[in-house]
């Protein structure tokens, strides 16, 4: 993968995230000129979200899941608690043992 390039596994998702706008908008009956409107961006770039252009900033995607009133599937994003390897490394850096000096910092 050359700097720069989008890796597959991102590209695919943004294409599934703009898809699912779509839907959402289209059950909604609203135009793209409508959700472009309520969002306060150019109806392009709504084109640009369904169709997953990677160049469509997260902002602009999680507008629209505002607008749309799917705020609530944002909620799980990058959430720590499913962090599994930055949890894993936390935990190897914890002392094996705590000592004197580790009780004394408690602060219950």
């Amino acid at each position: 993968m050359s700097h720069g390039a989008t890796p597959e596994e991102v590209t695919e998702l943004l294409v599934v995230c703009g898809e699912r706008v779509r839907t959402a908008r289209i059950r909604r009956r609203w135009s793209q000129a409508s959700l472009a409107e309520r969002m306060g961006v150019e109806r392009r770039t709504v084109s640009r979200l369904e169709k997953g252009d990677p160049g469509v900033t997260a902002g602009v995607l999680l507008r629209a899941l505002w607008v749309l009133g799917l705020w609530s599937t944002a909620a799980g994003l990058a959430d720590p608690a499913e962090d599994k390897a930055g949890i894993f490394l936390e935990k190897q850096r914890e002392p094996r043992r705590v000592g004197k000096e580790a009780r004394g910092k408690l602060d219950f």
